[in-house]
């Protein structure tokens, strides 16, 4: 029985807080902008980042492009998620136990491999499902069938999906029929949003649960032992 563990990448496997804040302090230092006038914006816009450079370039006068501005932010962002040796370490233990790893995350090709890269991860993976190279994105339930089928896993109840968004990650690898680990960050879950199989704190987290929770081998029934 082949069992796959399958993960987001930002905020998940990455920490893109801290990236973003990193990225952040290098654009006001050669912009000028204030620190406290690009974080309004990024309260103000949520992540949307045309929004986001567009309100920045109208507002301080940016020469550059949206677009450019964009493009050059996804660049060096992906350069500057922080290695972090623990979630290496969570990934082998799980291949040890001899999960199947992969990776479903929406973004831009380029950006997304390369904070794989920056972050240590690539090795870990046997497959690397990003949304800008199939046209769809999740929770397209799609994609983690893509995922599955490059890991030669044929049960999708044999597969667990860990995510911090529970619309992408949760209810997504819901439809796609896996089990799911929300990363809840502190938050908490409202009324009508997806109920995960497990909640954890983080990845090193979800890790854990993963190695004690493996899928279980279906128990053939009385009738099929019976060879009846």
């Amino acid at each position: 029985m082949r069992k796959a563990a399958l993960f987001d990448l930002d905020s998940t496997l990455t920490d893109h807080a801290t990236a973003f804040a990193r990225w952040a302090e290098e654009f006001c230092a050669s912009t000028g902008i204030p620190l406290s006038a690009l974080m309004r914006a990024e309260t103000l816009h949520g992540g949307a980042r045309h929004a986001f450079f567009a309100d920045l370039k109208n507002t301080f006068g940016l020469r550059s492009s949206i677009a450019s501005l964009h493009a050059d932010y996804r660049r060096r962002s992906a350069e500057l998620v922080p290695y972090r040796p623990e979630v290496c370490t969570a990934m082998q233990q799980l291949a040890d136990e001899g999960w199947e790893l992969g990776v479903i995350t929406n973004g831009s090709p380029d950006a997304q491999r390369r904070k794989l890269e920056t972050a240590h991860l690539t090795r870990y993976f046997a497959s690397v499902v990003i949304s800008g190279e199939y046209g769809i994105r999740k929770p397209d339930k799609a994609l983690f069938q893509v995922a599955l089928d490059d890991l030669g896993v044929d049960d999708p109840a044999h597969a667990v999906m860990t995510g911090d968004c529970l619309l992408a990650d949760i209810s997504g690898g819901q439809h796609a029929g896996l089990r799911t680990v929300w990363i809840a960050h502190g938050r908490t879950r409202q009324h009508l949003d997806p109920e995960p199989t497990h909640v954890a704190h983080d990845v090193i987290e979800a890790a854990t649960w993963l190695l004690a929770n493996p899928p279980r081998p279906e128990r053939p029934s009385p009738l099929a032992l019976a060879g009846g």
